[in-house]
């Protein structure tokens, strides 16, 4: 099977697609040969989310594709290790493959192989590149040792097991040494990284040693908790030019009731101190979170909590999704379930003023002068597409060349949007 195509699906998180890009170089390395689509591929990998009920339909939906077109389907990924999971709905899959066993993909589907995957010349967990991204997402943990109540997250992936501190290093010197501008810690629980290896291992520490390497490039932290905004890791936020002032802390709820029942140890004034000592030592820092709508139980007045926590805390950017049952957690069983005709409607309520908080801390930036990472895609009226180091979204107007470049602008906001005026750039 040396010879034949492959293509990877990917559903889901960061962590889910660093694996994809493992699972690639692996089949590179086996002699496959990537495919440029699904159709031209023989063999299809379903790399799996279940985070939600949607991310179940999509990644059923995408299977069956691939049987569809009678691929070589693997199936993988998070969805995978649902010990619920209905195998008839996995009916024509020809391999089912644990997340723990996915880097061993072109191993385990060839009947010929005779090589074990350590002798490939690479670990196993291990990137030089990472395919379609201006950006090189970098796993440093896996699993997570909180127990939210509607997260099944901790069922699928496990205990919390950070990743030894060597590989990581190598891993970022290699993508910078390739040209990625910007690297991007991720992990099921990013803030646990270091807590199994040691008492004196860190994300700060993490973080102090990666920013040593050389070069024009910057790092960014995909997600924090709360009790992992430390004084330690927001010193180095404060203090490492390289390290993106930006947190995206996922909140879920402004509302004591709701974060008790979902077993979130934490209240809505821990919240509040959280953000307001961000701002205190890094005044024009970027916080974006998650809310949840429609949580079991959560009346009118606790999702009016919520709005008012919103507003308190100004975010400058606010993901919310609605509740979705997921079997093996205890909130699958719980009862005064809200409708999802008010699930929208809270959903709604929550972006609209979502919205008039990005402008505000966009305006902040107005007129000045910001590093931004371009992007290797076009919008349709063919402006491309960047990010600031705070995650504000950035249109210009350059050509190609300046695609996957960090590039100095000054920022204009034009009708709700932010463009970027190029100081300069290498041809």
């Amino acid at each position: 099977m040396q010879n034949h195509k492959f293509y990877i699906e990917t559903l889901g998180c960061k962590v889910n697609q660093y694996e994809s890009q493992v699972i690639r170089e692996n089949f590179l390395k086996a002699g496959y040969v990537e495919a440029g689509n699904k159709d031209e591929a023989d063999i299809c990998v379903v790399n799996t989310c279940t985070v939600t009920s949607a991310s179940d339909s999509k990644s059923l939906k995408s299977i069956r594709s691939g049987l569809r077109k009678n691929k070589c389907v693997i199936a993988t990924g998070c969805m995978i290790e649902d010990k619920d999971l209905d195998l008839h709905k996995l009916k024509g899959v020809d391999f089912i493959i644990k997340n723990r066993d996915k880097y061993r993909i072109p191993e385990l589907i060839s009947k010929t192989a005779t090589v074990g995957h350590r002798a490939w010349g690479i670990e196993p967990n291990f990137i030089t590149g990472f395919k379609g991204h201006a950006r090189a997402f970098v796993k440093v943990q896996d699993g997570c040792n909180n127990r939210c109540s509607y997260c099944k997250v901790s069922v699928v992936r496990g205990e919390s097991k950070s990743r030894p501190f060597e590989d990581i290093i190598d891993e970022c010197s290699t993508l910078i040494k390739k040209g990625y501008s910007e690297i991007v810690l991720t992990g099921i629980c990013l803030g646990a990284y270091g807590k199994d290896i040691s008492k004196t291992a860190s994300l700060a520490k993490l973080i102090e040693e990666i920013c040593k390497i050389k070069g024009d490039w910057r790092m960014r932290l995909s997600s924090i908790e709360p009790k992992d905004a430390t004084d330690d890791l927001v010193s180095r936020i404060k203090s490492e030019e390289k390290l993106c002032k930006h947190l995206h802390i996922p909140f879920q709820s402004g509302d004591d009731e709701v974060l008790k029942r979902m077993n979130r140890p934490y209240t809505v004034s821990d919240y509040i101190s959280i953000v307001a000592g961000l701002r205190k030592a890094i005044p024009d820092i970027a916080v974006s979170t998650d809310i949840m709508a429609g949580f079991p139980g959560e009346k009118e007045v606790n999702f009016q909590n919520t709005l008012n926590f919103i507003k308190e805390i100004r975010p400058m950017r606010l993901h919310v999704f609605g509740f979705s049952k997921r079997t093996g957690t205890p909130a699958y069983n719980y009862k005064d379930v809200v409708s999802n005709v008010v699930k929208k409607q809270r959903e709604h309520a929550l972006l609209d003023i979502a919205r008039d908080f990005s402008g505000e801390f966009e305006r902040m930036f107005a007129g000045k002068i910001a590093r931004v990472l371009v992007e290797d895609r076009r919008d349709k009226h063919g402006f491309l597409q960047g990010y600031t180091d705070r995650y504000i979204k950035v249109l210009i107007d350059g050509p190609d060349s300046i695609k996957s470049k960090l590039l100095s602008c000054q920022l204009t906001l034009t009708n709700q949007k932010v463009y970027g005026i190029l100081l300069s750039y290498l041809e």
